[in-house]
Parts: C-alpha cells; structure tokens; sequence
C-alpha cells in the first residue's frame, strides 16, 4: 500500500494542505465542520506525517537528549521519568544514553545527540568534556545541567545543596555521640561528590574534630567501592562507629560488605546520601539524606520547556534541599 502524502489527505478531504497542517498542529482558525471533515479523513486512511520531514522544514527535531551517568540509578531513572511526561506533554521525544560514569562515552554521547540534531540537552555529566559542553551551548542548543554542575559555565543548572545535607548528616552522628565517622567519598571530578565531602568536613571542623585520611574512603559511586570501603574500614585497629557514604549506590555495598563478612547489618549507624530501595526488608541503623527526583525531574521539564518555547531569559540556578530522615 502507498503511503498517503499530506496532497493526498488534502484532495481526499476537499480542502488545502494548510488547512491540514492546521487542523494537525492545531493551530489557526479551522470551521469546526472542516476539521472534523479532515479527521474523517485521517482516520479513514490512518494518515501519519513524515516527522522527519515535517522536522526539516521547520528546522526542529521535535527532540531532547539526555545523558546519565547510571540508569540503573532508581534516582536517575526516577528524574528521566520526570522528564520524559513532561516532555511528551508538549510533543517531544527523548533520546536517553547512559554514560556509566565513563568521559569518553559521555563525548561520544554528546556528539551522536548533536548530530541527531536534538534541540536541547540535559546532562548529569562525568565533570569532563567541558569544553565541548560549552561548544555545545554555543552551536545554540539549549543545555540544562541535571544534579552536578560546573564551574565557570554559565548554563541553566538544577541541583541540591549538597553542602548543607551532608553537614546535617554529620551532625546527626554527632548527636548520637559518634565522633570516629568514616566518610566514604564519590569521585573528585563530579561536583556531587565535592560538594558532599565539603559539606561533611565541615561538619566535623564545627564540632572540633579534625578529619583524618585514615577516615577516609575514596569511591566511585558504585556499589564495588561499598564493599571496598567497608573491608578497609574493619581492618582498621580503631574502626569507625558510623559511616557517611555519599551516595546510595555506595551504601548498598556497604551492607552487601558486611553481609560477605559475616557482620550484623545494624552493627554500625550509616548514613546514605540517597535512599535504599528495599532497605525496610532487613535490619539495620541506616539514616538516610532524602532527595526528591521526582521535584527535581519536574523542575528540570519546566525549565525545559520555557527554554524551548523562549520563554526563559537569564541563566538559570535552581537548588533543591533534601532533608535527612532519622532511622527508626
């Protein structure tokens, strides 16, 4: 069977091809009796335009890129959710890829989404790449930086205040009378994770303790560096009473390390920057920093769309606050 041209629907239905454009994009005056004289015919036929075509005459892509650094992130996944239904709202598609945490699938990432033409850009990114990020945003492309940040780019940036979260974490073990806290770091690239380890630092400083290497876990934000960080910390003579881990991929493997070596899960008091699924099935002393990515997703989808249809002027830094929940 041929596939119908809009000249064809537009002779079926008696009328111009404008008059089809109109009644399709729903835009312009159309008789109310045309157009639905021109959906008889639509759905007669089952007419779809060509968006690839319909795209390059009117020089969009009806498209937006997204790039994460890990999908299998219930956090992650719940924020590209977000933004997928708020996108498809206004008749964009997304284009998701997932970097693992890798700069150099980050930049080939990158460079297959401009190539695709995509009209906007959400990125989560490695702390590489900066400047074709910015070659980017140059080229005219509307970039939205989701979570992380970057220094000295001025483009439209929703993240949380990792700072001030991570600080009340500390404080929260201070409270509870730990003072030997083991802080397991995300990587040094990643603003998340600087952030969260400035927050934690000072924390301890205010309360007069001053933070030791010994004390300090350097991860990747992944649940492998969880189980490394906690077999370094039970081999230490004076092993820490509490633990800070900075992401909650992080602390799964905390809890997966001291299940491997045969240590009760509740036998130390965590801290998980980012919530565990599943965690109200075992025992444990786990408090959690909460984050929304739900809120944060919705924010990221407004700001988006206002960007898209012009609407936004100055740059824009928009910064959530997550709130710690005790464990029970």
């Amino acid at each position: 069977m041929v596939k119908m041209t809009i000249k064809d629907v537009a002779k079926e239905a008696g009328v111009s091809t404008a008059t089809i454009s109109r009644v399709m994009n729903n835009s312009g005056y159309v008789s109310e009796d045309i157009k639905q004289q021109v959906l008889e015919v639509i759905r007669k036929f089952n007419y779809q335009p060509n968006a690839i075509a319909r795209s390059l005459k009117q020089e969009k892509s009806r498209s937006v890129g997204i790039v994460l650094p890990d999908m299998a992130n219930p956090y992650f996944m719940k924020i590209a959710r977000t933004i997928q239904h708020r996108c498809f709202q206004q008749g964009y598609h997304l284009l998701f890829i997932d970097t693992e945490e890798n700069p150099e699938k980050e930049r080939e990432a990158l460079e297959f989404l401009t190539e695709k033409r995509v009209e906007a850009l959400i990125l989560a990114g490695t702390g590489e790449n900066r400047d074709q990020i910015q070659a980017i945003s140059d080229s005219g492309i509307h970039v939205i930086l989701a979570d992380r940040r970057f220094s000295n780019l001025k483009l439209d940036t929703v993240t949380e205040d990792n700072i001030y979260a991570s600080k009340s974490a500390i404080e929260h073990l201070l409270e509870k009378k730990h003072t030997r806290i083991g802080i397991i770091n995300g990587p040094k690239t990643i603003s998340t994770a600087r952030e969260r380890r400035q927050g934690a630092i000072i924390g301890l400083e205010e309360a007069g303790i001053t933070p030791t290497n010994e004390f300090m876990f350097e991860g990747d934000y992944t649940r492998e560096s969880g189980i490394e960080a906690i077999r370094y910390f039970w081999q230490l003579p004076d092993r820490p009473t509490a633990i800070f881990s900075a992401n909650n991929e992080m602390t799964f493997g905390v809890y997966l390390g001291l299940q491997q070596l045969g240590i009760p899960l509740e036998s130390i008091e965590v801290v998980s920057f980012g919530n565990l699924e599943f965690s109200s099935l075992f025992h444990h002393n786990l408090s959690v920093i909460m984050q929304n990515p739900q809120e944060l997703g919705e924010t990221i989808g407004d700001l988006l769309i206002k960007r898209l249809n012009g609407e936004a002027d100055s740059v824009q830094n928009r910064i959530l606050m997550p709130h710690l929940v005790p464990s029970k």
